[in-house]
């Protein structure tokens, strides 16, 4: 395969283990949480082996997010933790907002 081509296994991993140690996850701690064993997690995480899709659920719920996130490569979008950062910002702002307004007209 060309080094060019995107290798969606790499990227999975990755993504995986960013995640993973974005919440302070060790290998052991998340493979126990979806059951899995820890050197089946290590080989998802460097590409070698891929997920099936119930994996793939428990890994994305246990890692709070979404399952696509996995798959983005940080080259190809610009769909990342700033994009999600900042729309959860405004989210929580109008949810805030909504809130303050609906207390304001129980009044």
């Amino acid at each position: 395969m060309p080094a060019d081509v995107m290798n969606i296994k790499r990227i999975f991993g990755e993504n995986l283990k960013h995640y993973r140690k974005k919440l302070g996850l060790t290998q052991e701690e998340l493979a126990e949480k979806v059951g899995v064993g820890t050197v089946h997690l290590g080989n998802i995480e460097t590409g070698k082996k891929f997920v099936s899709a119930e994996l793939l659920e428990a890994l994305s719920t246990e890692l709070k997010v979404s399952p696509s996130a996995l798959f983005y490569s940080p080259e190809s979008t610009s769909y990342g933790d700033n994009f999600l950062d900042k729309l959860d910002s405004i989210v929580n702002e109008h949810h805030e907002k909504l809130k303050k307004e609906i207390r304001d007209m129980a009044k």
